[in-house]
């Protein structure tokens, strides 16, 4: 009996010890998760004038940085003509303890032309003023337009906290998307989705 109780009572505190390592390194993955990117930015694009190219995006930022993202944005027409865009944009960021920083976000980008299209659909859209595409059936979206951004987030104002962390001119290579739900069905105010990945390792 006595026995049984011992090998009973080591069977116990083996599983408890397993559930705290399985515990401990499962924090420790979810921190290192993504150990190489210094945030990731994912945004709502809630204004955009597609005359002038500027627009506004609001969100939020996970990582080293973690707090609300507010972009103002202004995308160009590249010298070598649509599809291919440069952007010139202001992403600041603001975290729980009111600490801020602003990077200077300028890059190049490139819209999928044409977007992916399901030819089993009735509907069609058009893109750049070209000819009208089938459009998806799925609630009557199609797959949007949008595509790649590149380019660099350079530090140019800090307060708190980041003052010391993030030099002013340091900058991080990044990449990104922009995404814009097609019209029709949806109509030419109803703005689309960002998601960048920003990297820890500073080029400058």
């Amino acid at each position: 009996m006595l026995v049984r109780k011992i090998i009973l009572g080591s069977a116990v505190v083996g599983v408890i010890a397993l559930l705290i390592a399985l515990t401990g390194s499962s924090s420790r993955l979810q921190g290192q998760e993504r150990p190489g990117l210094l945030l990731i930015q994912q945004d709502k694009v809630i204004r955009f004038n597609t005359v002038t190219g500027e627009g506004i995006q609001v969100g939020t930022s996970t990582g080293r940085i973690n707090g609300v993202s507010i972009v103002n944005f202004k995308f160009s027409e590249a010298q070598t003509g649509l599809p291919d865009i440069t952007f010139d944009n202001r992403a600041g960021i603001t975290d729980l303890d009111g600490d801020q920083i602003i990077f200077h976000n300028v890059g190049i980008g490139r819209f999928v032309v044409p977007p992916l299209i399901d030819k089993t659909a009735g509907l069609t859209t058009q893109v750049f003023g070209a000819t009208p595409l089938p459009c998806p059936g799925f609630g009557g979206a199609c797959s949007g337009v949008g595509g790649p951004l590149q380019g660099t987030y350079e530090v140019v104002a800090t307060s708190g906290k980041y003052v010391s962390l993030y030099p002013i001119g340091r900058k991080f290579p990044y990449r990104g998307l922009a995404y814009n739900p097609s019209s029709p069905p949806g109509s030419p105010e109803d703005f689309g989705a960002v998601y960048v990945e920003v990297s820890a390792n500073p080029i400058q």
